[in-house]
């Protein structure tokens, strides 16, 4: 069975190993959050989502998988050594949270997420979400802020903003710049 068939089968039912989150996820907009579970054989199967919380939602995601815990390690280590800031354990329910979350807001504002959902949702149980849900801010001071990345298209997300929102009731901001608001 393929890694993605697997992942679509039986995600679900896997025992939770972890969730990790960046400890500045709020503050940048950014949150990178992955979760791993364990699989039958004792191995793991982890799933990175790279959530924009401000704005887009889900802009990327991806899976590794049947790892042993050395390999995961150094994945998570990987992953997240670039990042400003600290790698943090989360609850499961807190994580899903906000990958739920942001892909809903970003939804609302006409943005899909990235096409690797319809396989990595399947490490998520939605069952999961809470209430607590509604303390997680979405957006920026009641707005969508749109900071500017590098692969964005900067022209149609602007266009899909005025088209859902309205001219004036968005933040927009090129890459680099210090969000001050």
């Amino acid at each position: 069975m393929s890694p993605e068939k697997y992942i679509i089968q039986k995600g679900r039912d896997l025992e939770f190993h972890e969730c990790v989150i960046n400890d500045n996820w709020s503050k940048s907009g950014l949150a990178i959050i992955t979760v791993c579970k364990k699989m039958p054989s004792g191995n793991l199967v982890a799933c990175l989502y790279l959530l924009d919380i401000y704005c887009l939602g889900l802009k990327n995601t991806l899976y590794n998988f049947n790892m042993s815990e050395l390999e995961y390690e150094d994945f998570v280590e990987k992953t997240y050594s670039k990042q400003e800031g600290r790698i943090n354990k989360c609850e499961t329910v807190f994580a899903h949270n906000i990958i739920y979350g942001a892909i809903d807001y970003a939804e609302n504002l006409g943005f899909l997420p990235q096409k690797d959902f319809k396989t990595t949702e399947f490490l998520l149980n939605p069952d999961l979400l809470s209430d607590e849900i509604d303390d997680i801010e979405f957006g920026k001071d009641g707005k969508p802020l749109f900071i500017q990345g590098p692969n964005d298209n900067a022209t149609r997300i602007i266009n899909k903003l005025n088209e859902t929102v309205g001219r004036d009731n968005y933040h927009y901001m090129r890459a680099g710049e210090d969000i001050e608001m």
